[in-house]
């Protein structure tokens, strides 16, 4: 059974959502607030094993709001909701650690779908609905490090699929996949597919040419 927490200024939300999780076997929302100062003395007692917040809100937000969770209780996955299709709130809240970022005009099931594989250890990079940030220019030149094959698979990564069907789609082997995101995370110098799609992002690597 996962442990949820959830946090957003609008109670609706909160509300909503928690009704939603708790239809779906397998999920219980253990507590909720409005911002990131009120959820932190509950997060501390309760230790969810996932919370779910928006960026940039009163009471504190973005990067600063995820290294307080972690810091708070490092076991818990932190799963960004928001409004916020800024690629900017995307990449650093990557780089902070957040296991996936997601819009609210996101399909439900797209949601739900994203919570379980963030719930079961896997990362989602980025909602559909977020998508138009990969045809925003990088911000800074930057040696193309990455091999057409390795921009393929993490633009398989940032969408969500798993390594199996990355190796279905590529008509390669899981094992091969593995190997391509190991020295994905070697020239990036990254610690996991999540960050990795972030810093690519960032410098421009995945811009189809």
């Amino acid at each position: 059974m996962a442990k949820i927490f959830i946090v957003d200024e609008l109670s609706v939300i909160r509300r909503g959502l928690a009704s939603v999780l708790e239809a779906y076997a397998g999920y219980k929302v253990v507590g909720e607030a409005s911002n990131i100062k009120e959820a932190l003395p509950k997060i501390g007692e309760i230790k969810p094993d996932l919370i779910i917040i928006d960026v940039y809100r009163p009471g504190g937000g973005g990067t600063d709001a995820i290294a307080l969770l972690q810091k708070k209780i490092p076991t818990a996955k932190v799963l960004i909701l928001t409004d916020s299709n800024d690629k900017e709130s995307f990449i650093s809240s990557i780089k902070a650690g957040a296991k996936a970022y997601l819009l609210k005009a996101s399909e439900l099931n797209e949601i739900i779908d994203s919570i379980r594989l963030v719930a079961t250890g896997g990362a989602v990079v980025y909602s559909s609905k977020a998508a138009k940030m990969f045809d925003m220019p990088g911000e800074r030149a930057v040696e193309d490090s990455l091999s057409a094959r390795e921009k393929e698979v993490l633009r398989l990564v940032a969408k969500g699929q798993s390594n199996r069907e990355i190796a279905a789609h590529c008509f390669i082997s899981e094992t091969t996949v593995k190997a391509h995101l190991r020295r994905i995370s070697e020239k990036l110098d990254v610690k996991n597919r999540a960050q990795a799609v972030a810093i690519a992002i960032d410098k421009g690597l995945l811009e189809e040419r």
